[in-house]
């Protein structure tokens, strides 16, 4: 028969156990990526936002549209090398760092690629969070997907 405190060595033992799962596989980052404005506004860019879902704050360091071709068109990248003389118009609101649980992050282009979707990738990822257009099929989001994860498996 077990004794009481027997008993209570075990269930301490379980709330341990429970506490290193939560230390230690909760970090990872959760947050939605969209396509297209957080409110609906009239505006001629294109849009792309991002809401944080874990319970501590995350940190985007990469974000931008998917072509048509499947490459990633980074915001960050076209923000470091545009001109004066191109016509991005490129706009955030809110903050890219520290993004509070529930808060999100909205990203404004002006571009003249066609687009089929949104990424978004946090400082703890390596693979882009994706999020394609209500207009493009399974099948077309699919193999997009795969190219993007080759040209990540190659580089």
């Amino acid at each position: 028969m077990i004794t009481l405190p027997e008993f209570g060595i075990f269930i301490s033992a379980i709330g341990g156990i429970i506490t290193i799962y939560e230390k230690f596989f909760n970090k990872k980052d959760n947050f939605i990526v969209r396509y297209g404005p957080y409110r609906p506004v009239m505006d001629d860019r294109e849009a792309l936002h991002v809401v944080n879902k874990s319970q501590h704050p995350i940190s985007i360091r990469d974000y931008g549209f998917i072509l048509e071709d499947g490459t990633l068109d980074s915001f960050v990248w076209t923000s470091e090398c545009s001109s004066p003389d191109d016509d991005y118009d490129l706009k955030i609101i809110g903050s890219c760092d520290n993004i509070e649980f529930t808060r999100y992050v909205e990203f404004w282009c002006r571009t003249k690629n066609d687009i089929v979707g949104a990424y978004a990738i946090s400082s703890t990822q390596k693979f882009p969070r994706l999020c394609f257009r209500n207009n493009i099929s399974l099948l077309r989001r699919l193999l997009i997907k795969i190219k993007i994860l080759l040209n990540y498996l190659k580089g």
